[in-house]
């Protein structure tokens, strides 16, 4: 998973890189803190807490209209959120995720702009328990899902603030049950431009 992380950041800097060299494109890269509540384990009922951090690079790769219209962006995002306890039992869980997908940037205002995004990609389980073959093992790989929105205040031409991210993050790592997990992920942070 590790490796794959790499590779991922890799490319996204590759591309970052071309992007930057060309005049009618754009990229971005954003930082922020991330809050995650998540559904419990099987058995179990209410929901847990995660914290951590999340980033993105985005680069255009359409512009819709002239000067400050809609745009249609690639996007590379990575999160990791860490919880001590998973709904009260005696192992917590680390959930990193690497998604790619396109986002839809349109203005809000002259200095705001809203996105929607729909990413697909890989969540690493760690530092848990996950059910394999009557037994359990302490990290497990799935599939995820991440629809996520969110709003941008810009502070000058190259920094904006994050002002809220909200994702529904869907992974299927196991857990004795239906082995789906829906996850609700709220962040902020400040993202860096570069045209």
């Amino acid at each position: 998973m590790h490796k794959l992380s790499i590779v991922a950041l890799v490319l996204a800097c590759m591309t970052l890189s071309a992007s930057a060299q060309s005049h009618s494109s754009a990229a971005s890269v954003n930082v922020r803190f991330s809050e995650q509540i998540s559904n419990g384990p099987a058995g179990s009922c209410g929901c847990f807490a995660m914290q951590g951090a999340a980033g993105d690079v985005a680069w255009r790769v359409y512009r819709l209209g002239r000067g400050n219209g809609g745009s249609l962006s690639g996007v590379a995002d990575v999160g990791v959120e860490h919880t001590g306890s998973v709904s009260g039992a005696p192992y917590g869980l680390t959930l990193t995720t690497v998604s790619f997908g396109p986002r839809f940037t349109v203005p809000a205002s002259r200095h705001a702009q809203i996105f929607a995004q729909s990413l697909f990609g890989v969540a690493y389980g760690s530092n848990s328990q996950f059910p394999e073959h009557n037994t359990f093992v302490t990290s497990a790989n799935s599939f995820a899902l991440n629809l996520g929105a969110g709003l941008e205040r810009s502070l000058s031409e190259h920094i904006a603030v994050r002002i809220l991210q909200m994702e529904y993050l869907r992974t299927a790592l196991p857990n004795n049950s239906s082995n789906w997990q829906n996850n609700l992920r709220l962040s902020a942070g400040i993202t860096f431009r570069f045209r």
